[in-house]
């Protein structure tokens, strides 16, 4: 008997899958996988906060307690450590109890169910602009139109005001309030409150992804803390810039009319997340003074390095390049002189030795080809002033390049 092989005839893909997009960061990561480059472009948390001996102590800890720490769990995550979410948020006179919180597989995951349970294809969704692009991909994902308005400015919530008065599909407002990727930039408490307002108002979802919320590195500078969530708040929140980004831990504070279907929709993804992470995570939080000391040497490590990255780029651009100073989280957003692309001037960099993520991945619409992300959290403070000699090279070569 005689086998013809015959290429394989795949099912047809689902409609969704057209609107998926690779990821800049990744895209970048992966022109950049040499010791010679300096990386700016990952926001990943510094190697030097993550609490590997204290882990190791707690994880010999539990299982030498109790064998059941390697078991299942239960779905919505660890009561005790949903407790301790719960606590952390509530305020005098408004408590929020534990069945308010569903732990996530980070809270990209968190985000994901939200879409899930609230989006319909065509539904609209008002971001900041610029805005994270981990939220973007997922409101494209689910065909959701992506609208933009600038909402960390008084003048950028009357804008808001107008597209949701204009917008009958309007569903979800996303914003990071505090120390934003990318711009760093913090949303005050009465922007925050008027947020929440107009959500009530025009029966939206108002997001508010919070990851960064406890790395503000000047006390001067530190968000100040919102009303409690309304019923249209959801808030996520994450450990992997506190603790370590491998534990792949996020959580949902949600109003009771959503945790119930953000319930079914994550058993339905994956039965729960890792019960031993969960209650490692718990042992180590509940510790006040380890989370103080861990607060503080990451705040501390981050500070150096942004003072070093601003103080470079100050020397080596003056005026030409326009940022503000981020007084926490991991990125300064810059913006060249109209002319540069800063998608082009990438390759440029790289082969210098220095990575950044170009701007325009980060709007939704209309984008600026000038702006560019530095992450100044997993390069050494001694090594900015290269970076930057090695940015600000490059950019000079490409003038010369565009005067030829």
């Amino acid at each position: 008997m005689t086998f013809v092989d015959t290429p394989a005839r795949l099912p047809t893909l689902a409609e969704r899958t057209g609107h998926l997009a690779d990821s800049a960061i990744g895209a970048v990561l992966r022109l950049t996988g040499t010791s010679n480059v300096i990386p700016l472009a990952a926001g990943s948390p510094a190697p030097e906060t993550f609490c590997s001996q204290e882990f190791t102590e707690v994880t010999t800890r539990l299982l030498k307690r109790d064998a059941a720490a390697l078991q299942y769990g239960d779905a919505s995550g660890l009561p005790a450590l949903r407790s301790w979410i719960a606590a952390q948020v509530s305020v005098p006179g408004r408590a929020y109890e534990a069945d308010r919180v569903l732990l996530t597989h980070g809270s990209q995951q968190g985000l994901d169910l939200l879409c899930k349970a609230l989006l319909d294809p065509g539904d609209v969704v008002v971001v900041d602009r610029p805005s994270y692009l981990g939220a973007l991909q997922v409101f494209r994902l689910f065909q959701a139109r992506v609208l933009d308005v600038p909402i960390s400015s008084d003048h950028g919530l009357e804008q808001l005001e107008a597209v949701l008065a204009s917008e009958p599909r309007a569903k979800m407002i996303y914003v990071v309030p505090a120390f934003a990727n990318p711009t760093g930039a913090s949303l005050t408490a009465p922007q925050r409150d008027r947020l929440a307002g107009l959500a009530e108002r025009y029966e939206c979802v108002l997001v508010e992804d919070d990851p960064y919320r406890e790395l503000g590195y000047d006390p001067a500078a530190v968000p100040a803390s919102a009303a409690p969530p309304s019923e249209n708040t959801v808030r996520l929140g994450s450990f992997s810039k506190v603790l370590f980004p491998a534990a792949r831990l996020g959580y949902l504070i949600t109003p009771p009319s959503l945790i119930d279907v953000l319930m079914k929709f994550k058993q339905a993804a994956d039965l729960g997340n890792s019960h031993l992470i969960q209650q490692v995570v718990h042992e180590l939080v509940q510790d006040s003074a380890f989370l103080a000391a861990q607060l503080d040497r990451a705040r501390d490590i981050y500070r150096e390095r942004r003072d070093a990255l601003v103080s470079a780029l100050t020397g080596a651009f003056g005026s030409v390049l326009d940022f503000d100073l981020p007084h926490g989280g991991f990125f300064v957003w810059a913006r060249f002189p109209q002319g540069t692309d800063t998608t082009r001037l990438l390759t440029a960099s790289l082969e210098e030795g220095v990575s950044y993520v170009p701007g325009t991945d980060f709007y939704a619409t209309d984008p600026d080809p000038t702006t560019l992300r530095l992450s100044f959290s997993c390069a050494r403070a001694e090594d900015m002033s290269e970076a930057v000699e090695r940015l600000a090279r490059a950019w000079h070569n490409s003038i010369e390049d565009r005067r030829e």
